[in-house]
């Protein structure tokens, strides 16, 4: 099983933490707008069938479903799907919520886009996850991916800034050696029949709170890349 055990026990430990704007996951809440704005911009939501992996308390699943998309969210932690179920329920919103892994996950149907969100840096095996993904995607469909970069920026700022200094995300979040390099995570893409279509790094600003897609990619990055026929 393509699963950290001590990834999943410290996510179960901030479950209830997913809704509070203000909590470990502020990071989170900041920069969902513009992964929404990220996709949108390659792909019409309205419509379209999405699977988002590793989908924590539902941010991205309740943006996407407001969208107009029809959203299945899939997390292996189980405190974390619980609130994200009851999280949607209050607002009456109709999104798929399952708790397994992508390897158990079985579903009727493929999907137009999988979303991968600062997930992959996270489990033993990338290229299995890859592997995993690529079921699940219909021929020409898309997947959306975000990671960190390794190199000494992404150690300074995404692990030790960002979880120690100014505490945007939760403590023993991140393993810098688990941070995947740009040119690494194209060959793991292609190892599995994907092309990039996509590549755009992000930046954050400390003093406004706010993140934008940049040229800079040494930190975190997006990716959008196409399953072949």
């Amino acid at each position: 099983m393509n699963i950290d055990k001590s990834e999943i026990e410290n996510f179960d430990n901030y479950a209830h933490e997913w809704w509070n704007k203000r909590g470990p996951y502020k990071f989170i809440h900041l920069l969902t707008p513009l992964r929404l704005k990220y996709i949108s911009n390659n792909l019409k939501l309205k419509g379209s069938k999405v699977l988002d992996l590793g989908c924590g308390g539902g941010l991205l699943c309740e943006a996407m479903t407001d969208s107009g998309a029809d959203v299945v969210g899939i997390d292996a932690s189980l405190k974390t799907i619980e609130i994200a179920i009851k999280h949607a329920n209050e607002k009456n919103l109709k999104i798929d919520y399952l708790h397994t892994d992508i390897e158990s996950f079985n579903y009727k149907e493929k999907f137009d886009a999988v979303i991968c969100f600062e997930l992959i840096e996270h489990v033993p095996d990338p290229n299995e996850l890859i592997r995993q993904i690529s079921k699940h995607i219909k021929p020409n469909g898309k997947l959306f991916l975000s990671t960190i970069n390794r190199n000494l920026f992404s150690f300074m700022f995404a692990k030790l800034v960002a979880e120690y200094l100014l505490n945007i995300i939760p403590r023993g979040t991140h393993t810098y050696e688990k941070f995947i390099k740009p040119s690494e995570m194209r060959q793991i893409l292609e190892n599995n029949n994907f092309s990039i279509s996509d590549i755009q790094g992000l930046k954050f600003n400390p003093i406004s709170n706010t993140f934008k897609l940049s040229t800079f990619s040494k930190i975190n990055y997006f990716i959008t890349a196409l399953l072949n026929e």
